[in-house]
């Protein structure tokens, strides 16, 4: 196993750079750019925020008398209604997690065999997709019910102050107490969800396994062993999400508001996403042999070795292959 000062986060940055710039405009084919920018549009479902207006920014003042009176005429009808509209937005949340699902592996597999294909990843990582689905499906479950007891915990705290309807300790106690359990609570999920996408797809991805087993090998391979690697692949890739955050919004002023549409943004934003997948795989890559994704190119520039000779430097950079 690689020892922990092997593993750098500054290394993968330019072969990176160099295998986007490969993938995309070494040539440029404009289908295979929308066929990837298609499956980066599904493999973001869901993690992207809208940009709609805010409904309860309305003028005027809702009568929640004539309201109450409406709904207690129509007990059955708003009970019945409500209830659908519960379970169409459920719907939507598997069927957007499902989608999220199968296009993070289109991506990877296009970015990894550099072509633009759709239908035949959609097919062929199917299992693997749904396995990655029930894993995340699972893990949101978790995440609303840590909120409703954090919740909880905050109104039992405060439930002195709100019977008697004052303001004391109790209900300051609650206010803390419940900030520092959403803020700690908040930095896990940054870092689960980190770890799944960084480390879990492409182990999926690579090894052909469902999400359980990747999630074992994952830990024991990237984190034990590597925290500290970890950590400060975490805060890079923070700070290149703030770089592609002003590029993005540069993007959206230049179009008009064009580039922030659906589809549009990934289409037009697709050397971020690209960039940003060939760095997390660059990076795993300097685990050793048994993770390589780029096979037959330079390790350091990314140029195409196939028909060299191993002992050959490379031809573009002049990287060793003893080295």
């Amino acid at each position: 196993m690689e020892t922990q000062s092997q593993i750098s986060v500054t290394d993968p940055i330019t072969p990176a750079w160099n295998h986007m710039v490969r993938i995309l405009f070494k040539p440029f084919l404009f289908k295979k750019w929308i066929a990837l920018g298609f499956c980066a549009f599904l493999s973001q479902c869901g993690e992207q925020g809208g940009n709609g207006s805010n409904a309860w920014n309305t003028p005027g003042k809702m009568n929640w008398n004539q309201t109450t009176d409406w709904i207690d005429a129509n007990f059955a009808f708003f009970i019945t209604m409500s209830s659908l509209a519960v379970l169409l937005i459920i719907c939507l949340i598997l069927f957007i997690a499902w989608i999220s699902s199968r296009g993070k592996f289109m991506l990877l597999d296009g970015i990894v065999k550099n072509r633009g294909a759709v239908r035949e990843p959609w097919k062929e990582f199917k299992s693997l997709a749904n396995s990655l689905f029930f894993l995340s499906i699972g893990i949101q479950f978790l995440v609303i019910l840590s909120i409703a007891i954090i919740g909880g915990l905050g109104v039992f705290i405060a439930l002195p102050d709100i019977n008697d309807n004052v303001f004391t300790i109790y209900g300051l106690i609650a206010i803390i107490l419940t900030a520092i359990l959403l803020l700690l609570f908040t930095v896990a999920c940054i870092v689960v969800m980190f770890f799944m996408q960084i480390f879990l797809v492409p182990t999926m991805y690579l090894k052909r396994i469902r999400a359980i087993e990747a999630w074992k090998i994952a830990w024991a391979e990237f984190y034990v062993g590597h925290k500290w690697s970890s950590f400060l692949l975490l805060l890079t890739m923070l700070l290149f999400g703030i770089g592609a955050m002003v590029v993005s919004v540069f993007a959206m002023c230049a179009t008009c508001c064009i580039a922030g549409l659906p589809y549009v943004s990934s289409v037009v934003l697709l050397p971020i996403t690209v960039f940003f997948v060939c760095y997390a795989l660059m990076y795993i890559q300097q685990f050793g042999e048994g993770w390589t994704f780029f096979k037959g190119l330079c390790p350091k520039c990314n140029y195409d070795r196939q028909g060299l000779e191993n002992t050959i430097n490379c031809p573009e950079c002049g990287h060793s292959t003893e080295s």
